[in-house]
């Protein structure tokens, strides 16, 4: 029985991690997928990379209460993984936000299939298109190929560095911030300067009510300069998403 215990300690080792990333990464850990596709996909996953990376898995613990401190770090280091990709999907969201408050369709919502939410309606629709980018890129894959080399930075059974942990969640927030105000920018540009424009008319001729009366003229304009602009600000945050998916990648 000491080989069933020690591949069994192996296979919970590797499952805690690899199980924690695809439970939160993108594309993976969407709640639209079904719960039991995601665990049969993390138990996949666990048995494909099992023979590679089972000669790092330290040695079975004495009882179950010493095991368990491993598993817990184990949950950590995945879900850190995970956190790092899934904080840059909230640059669409922020990105979604920004886009509606600007264009004058801010109030204007629906239920966010990602976030199983109701968020404003740029925000459904530029995450949906980011995880079509992250499918059509392959970067989903991308994502594994970061959990599997993990294993050499960080080894099964290792605490986790708590410090660069911060470092890096701080980093990836202020990243996915940063990157959502980029994507929004063509279009608060716009709104500054027609809603300054009107000012000045609305100035000269008082009589009339010209911020009710350009409404429309705003949101058409508005998505125009989305239209235009929405493919360069996507390319960028999918360079980005691509950056931090690959930080604990070693090749």
């Amino acid at each position: 029985m000491d080989w069933l215990t020690q591949y069994a300690w192996i296979g919970a080792l590797l499952f805690a991690r690899l199980g924690a990333v695809l439970m939160v990464a993108p594309v993976w850990g969407e709640q639209v997928m079904p719960p039991m596709m995601r665990l049969g996909m993390a138990l996949l996953v666990t048995a494909t990379l099992a023979p590679a990376l089972a000669g790092r898995a330290p040695q079975p613990p004495a009882d179950i209460i010493m095991a368990m401190p491993l598993i817990i770090f184990e949950v950590v280091i995945g879900l850190i993984l995970g956190l790092g990709a899934r904080l840059m999907m909230s640059a669409l969201q922020v990105a979604g936000a920004t886009v509606g408050i600007a264009s004058g369709l801010g109030f204007a919502q629906q239920v966010d299939p990602i976030a199983s939410q109701p968020a404003a309606i740029f925000s459904g629709f530029f995450s949906m298109m980011g995880l079509l980018l992250i499918m059509s890129a392959g970067l989903h894959r991308v994502m594994l190929e970061a959990a599997a080399d993990s294993y050499q930075i960080f080894p099964p059974g290792s605490f986790p560095p708590i410090g660069d942990a911060s470092t890096f969640m701080i980093d990836a927030v202020s990243n996915s911030f940063r990157l959502g105000i980029q994507i929004a920018a063509p279009v608060l540009i716009f709104s500054l300067i027609f809603n300054i424009a009107l000012g000045l008319i609305s100035r000269l001729i008082p009589q009339v009510q010209i911020f009710m009366t350009t409404m429309p003229l705003s949101i058409i304009l508005s998505l125009a300069v989305i239209a235009l602009g929405l493919g360069g600000g996507l390319m960028m945050w999918l360079d980005a998403m691509e950056t931090q998916m690959r930080v604990f990648t070693v090749r």
